[in-house]
């Protein structure tokens, strides 16, 4: 069967066993299944978090296992030393088998759980059938390609749902918070992104969309090509963007848009719309809307209020502010490999704010 397949590939992906071939076919198999990319993210966020990927504890997981196996008797004619062991043992060997071994037994757990218990209220279990979801947890990010062959990025803390029958009649995703897209070319089946307050129309292009729940405004930035984008409040007016340009739609006043040009709307209680132009760092001229596709965070004359959202998805924490003054300071930064720690140290130099780390909560104050 194709599941089988494909969770032994994913297994041998994880154990870092998988061979070229293996993995362009474990990429087909999802590219042709796409529903399976939402089950194959947390079986991997629960191999990580179990610390399957760093070497060096993997190796001393499996030296401790091999100890315990010798005290017990269960390895004859291996005497309980190192250098017994290595002249009697191949640790490659053993090591590689236990690393897939693990791997196998996370996914097939999590795979039975998924499968024949999966954590969704009955209300949604309708819902799961007919449509595929894609998603990441806040602190991950994610490439993957849709059945059209259509390429999307996937920020920190998004979502974008399509129903089974994407490519054969229509092309048309729902889209929660951050995403690049590079679309396919197809005149006959124009590529639709439903977001929060807009609705994107586009044939081929390469553009961002940023759209969280909870924020003041939703952003669309062309790369390249041209884009079609109706506000849902006023369908009939059509916004038709050339490259290199940023639409803003905001639901109230926000704050950081002088460099934006209102475009001037009839009636009460619509959204604001603007439109400039995408922004480059000073360094490199980077283009900032897209600076996350490359790992890197960028911020020119940002408030620490919206600095601080962004970090929130990007290390998955929590940040309080113990002073709202604070909170509206504005800051120029630049971060790539950066840990949470350096990035607060870093931001803190210039005005001398105090953050404190607990966990998972970071408390900002003066």
């Amino acid at each position: 069967m194709i599941t089988d397949r494909l969770w032994e590939l994913v297994a041998k992906k994880l154990s870092g066993e998988s061979s070229v071939q293996e993995a362009a076919e474990l990429e087909e198999l999802l590219r042709q299944h796409p529903e399976y990319h939402y089950p194959l993210q947390t079986i991997s966020d629960i191999w990580f978090q179990q610390g399957g990927s760093n070497s060096a504890d993997a190796a001393a997981a499996y030296e401790r296992h091999i100890d315990r196996m010798v005290t017990q008797g269960l390895l004859e004619g291996v005497e309980e030393n190192n250098d017994d062991l290595e002249s009697n043992i191949s640790h490659g060997f053993f090591r590689r088998n236990w690393l897939w071994m693990s791997a196998a037994v996370i996914v097939l757990v999590a795979g039975l759980l998924y499968f024949f218990n999966p954590v969704l209220p009955s209300s949604q279990k309708e819902l799961a059938v007919v449509n595929s979801e894609i998603s990441t947890r806040n602190g991950s990010r994610s490439k993957l390609m849709l059945p059209d062959g259509t390429q999307v990025w996937l920020n920190s803390g998004s979502r974008i749902t399509y129903s089974k029958d994407f490519g054969i009649n229509t092309r048309e995703v729902n889209l929660t918070g951050e995403a690049y897209f590079d679309v396919v070319k197809n005149a006959e089946k124009p590529f639709l992104i439903h977001a929060h307050n807009i609705d994107i129309k586009v044939l081929g292009t390469a553009f961002n969309v940023k759209s969280y729940p909870g924020e003041k405004s939703t952003e669309t930035s062309l790369i390249r090509g041209s884009l079609e984008v109706s506000i849902k409040s006023r369908p009939s007016e059509k916004i038709i963007l050339k490259p290199k340009e940023k639409l803003v739609v905001m639901d109230e006043e926000r704050s950081g848009s002088r460099s934006l040009k209102p475009i001037a709307v009839s009636g009460k209680n619509v959204p604001k719309v603007a439109i400039g132009e995408i922004r480059y760092a000073e360094i490199d001229s980077a283009v900032i809307e897209t600076s996350w596709i490359e790992n890197r965070l960028i911020f020119e004359n940002e408030s620490l209020r919206d600095i601080a959202r962004n970090m929130e998805r990007w290390y998955n924490v929590q940040i309080e502010f113990a002073d709202e003054e604070v909170a509206e300071w504005r800051f120029k930064a630049d971060f790539t490999k950066e840990s949470l720690e350096e990035a607060l140290r870093a931001l803190s130099i210039a005005t001398k704010f105090r953050y404190k780390i607990n966990n998972d909560t970071v408390t900002i104050s003066k």
